[in-house]
């Protein structure tokens, strides 16, 4: 008769089959049950219970190999199997980096894929502790990051991990802190000018029709005020104050989910022109028109709900620019043409910072170029080179 021990008195996942020690898990659909070498004793019962968690975190995060699986059952393989000593591990300061982080959710993504796919394989099962500078350079190494931006990019998550273990004292020191970041090229912004503007609103408003004129309002609204698409699908009306030509920029909606702070976590007041005051009135109509309840400003047309993300005002940018035949560009450059505009025409830095919510040194930094506006011109023009 097949030993059968209690399972209240047995770790969760670990039973006793015919006086051998088994485990037993279920990840991403698929079912493992694995009989261990270890003896039916305690400390075989505890160490089955520790190889049991080790797998389910390899298992989960889509790094376990027939190989571990061969190890855990006391086969041979042609490496030596790891042993986790005393503290945490790698794999659990980052997962709970991740469920702490207070990224947005896209952003929390690419940290997990990071993190899955360039730092697990090789420090997962590792006690945080024992991880060295010279383990994460001998690492940086092998990946062999193509550019500069990639490893820094790679290298954010990496150290939020280690920042977490460090503040929580499973570290005594920090190894990242060795590991500097590569110096790159940062890109200029890279605007619409004012005749490709004027050409794509053009082409918006006589081909976007019936419930697609929507769109061409959305743009007149984006081009004018500068907002991010992901503050422009979170505003309410209970934001706008026409009265006063303001609306209050607080939040932020990203795949589907709103939270009450923009990207940089600074609210901020923007002013209304003639242009975007007149595409915020017509929103208004174009959601009564059609009956839409909610308290978003923008509904999609297609749904009747608030924007999931901001891909279809993108898609229909996106058709503008091929028709009138102007080079592609994000559709988020449109915060940067309202941002080149207002300096062109030489109005205040600090005002334009305040409406972008930058602070005076990033808008310095990043739009320099046209600050001056044509002014640049005039100077080279005095260069003689006869």
């Amino acid at each position: 008769m097949a030993d059968r021990t209690s399972s209240k008195s047995l770790p969760q996942g670990v039973r006793i089959r015919n006086g051998a020690v088994q485990i037993y898990f279920e990840r991403n659909k698929q079912a493992y049950n694995i009989t261990l070498p270890h003896p039916a004793s305690a400390e075989g019962i505890t160490a089955a219970a520790k190889i049991r968690d080790q797998l389910i975190v390899k298992a989960e995060w889509g790094i376990l190999t027939e190989k571990d699986i061969a190890e855990a059952k006391g086969l041979d393989t042609d490496d030596n199997s790891v042993i986790v000593g005393e503290g945490i591990l790698f794999q659990n300061a980052a997962q709970q980096y991740l469920k702490l982080c207070e990224s947005n959710i896209d952003t929390k993504k690419g940290y997990k894929n990071i993190l899955e796919h360039h730092w697990m394989p090789d420090l997962a099962l590792i006690p945080i502790h024992q991880i060295t500078s010279e383990d994460i350079k001998e690492l940086i190494i092998e990946r062999d990051f193509k550019t500069a931006k990639t490893l820094n990019n790679c290298l954010i998550p990496l150290r939020g991990v280690f920042e977490y273990a460090f503040e929580n004292k499973y570290i005594e020191s920090n190894p990242l802190e060795a590991i500097k970041n590569k110096k790159i090229q940062v890109d200029i912004p890279d605007p619409f000018n004012r005749t490709e503007m004027n050409a794509l609103l053009e082409y918006l408003e006589k081909n976007m029709v019936e419930d697609e004129e929507f769109y061409h309002w959305y743009y007149e609204l984006a081009f004018w005020t500068g907002c991010r698409p992901s503050e422009l699908i979170a505003l309410h009306e209970s934001d706008i104050d026409l009265f006063n030509d303001t609306f209050r920029v607080t939040k932020s909606r990203v795949r589907g989910i709103e939270k009450n702070v923009t990207k940089t976590r600074v609210a901020r007041e923007v002013y209304l022109n003639g242009r975007s005051k007149k595409a915020i009135e017509e929103l208004l109509k174009f959601k009564r028109k059609k009956s839409f309840k909610g308290k978003h400003l923008l509904i999609c047309p297609e749904t009747g709900e608030p924007f999931f993300n901001e891909k279809p005002p993108r898609n229909r940018l996106v058709e503008a620019m091929k028709a009138c035949g102007i080079r592609h560009r994000p559709a988020y450059n449109a915060r940067h043409t309202y941002a080149t505009m207002l300096l062109m025409d030489g109005v205040n830095p600090v005002f334009v910072a305040d409406q972008l919510g930058h602070s005076l040194q990033m808008l310095m930094k990043r739009y320099a170029k046209w600050i001056h506006g044509d002014k640049n011109k005039l100077e080279i023009a005095k260069l003689k080179t006869d």
